[in-house]
């Protein structure tokens, strides 16, 4: 199966298609992104976890996540001291009974690590390939969702940026700390006028994202780029290149260039060459 698009790099970019993803339909259940307390904490190389509330059930296909953090090197602005990573986890409240409150039990996305730069203030978005379609949360409303920082040097410091109230959903005050047992303390801080409410926002739908079996190919010209891109629940579909002085496609001929790893994201960015005529573009599903 293949969807075709072609470049003029002279004078414009027409994309021809054929089938369509239908979008989710988002909305809000979670926001405390709002009301900033000005205040920083530092979670060292501990995994801390905010327990939140959240609103707008059944919408419950999560689609977008994002959360503030800071980094910095007292050393040097630009760069940390040693290789830190983050990695985000969500966690249904269903462990063991500590202090009286319910901890965070059975694990449902884990992000991995992933590398972070410095920076005074930055917020992380997650969203494409993991909630492509919505990634489903088996939760009502309580759930704890956790990030943990790695690899820190001597000079290095990082941590979440503290927000409160949350303006949708509720938060709770104190946060959860994990141990290096695995198990956790329900902790309270300080900090932040007492509230420890990681500075955070979460969007979901109803249902899943539907997509037909031919995605619909978009470019959009860059400067001197043209950025090519396709469903994310497509990964894995192949993005080829013709170029042709004469202005033909040859739809069946062995001019056709693969993309090197195209088939493991949904985007490409190709470089405009003047000096060639048209370029035809395609995806195929091998």
């Amino acid at each position: 199966m293949k969807v075709f698009g072609k470049m003029n790099v002279f004078l414009a970019i027409g994309v021809l298609w054929v089938g369509f993803s239908l979008p989710l339909r988002a909305t809000t259940i979670f926001d405390n992104s709002a009301n900033d307390l000005t205040t920083r904490f530092d979670t060292r190389t501990f995994e801390v976890g905010d327990e939140i509330i959240l609103t707008n059930y059944p919408a419950r296909y999560l689609t977008n996540f994002s959360f503030e953090y800071w980094g910095t090197n007292s050393a040097n602005p630009y760069a940390f001291a040693g290789q830190v990573k983050a990695r985000v986890r969500f966690y249904q409240n269903n462990g063991a009974v500590t202090n009286g409150y319910t901890a965070p039990g059975t694990n449902f996305y884990d992000s991995g690590w992933f590398s972070v730069d410095p920076t005074p203030r930055s917020t992380l978005n997650f969203a494409g390939a993991d909630f492509c379609t919505g990634l489903f949360m088996p939760v009502v409303s309580n759930m704890t969702w956790s990030v943990q920082f790695q690899g820190m040097g001597w000079t290095d410091r990082v941590g979440v940026d503290l927000y409160s109230p949350a303006v949708t959903g509720q938060d709770y005050p104190d946060y959860w700390q994990r141990s290096g047992s695995g198990n956790w303390s329900l902790m309270t801080n300080s900090t932040g006028a007492g509230k420890v409410d990681f500075a955070a926002k979460m969007e979901a739908s109803t249902a899943p994202a539907i997509s037909m079996d031919r995605p619909k190919l978009t470019s959009v010209l860059s400067g001197s780029n043209l950025l090519f891109s396709w469903p994310c629940d497509h990964i894995g579909w192949k993005l080829q290149v013709q170029t042709n002085i004469s202005g033909g496609i040859i739809a069946n001929g062995s001019n056709w260039y693969t993309i090197t790893d195209s088939s493991t994201n949904n985007s490409w960015t190709l470089p405009i060459d003047r000096t060639k005529g048209s370029v035809f573009s395609r995806l195929i599903n091998p």
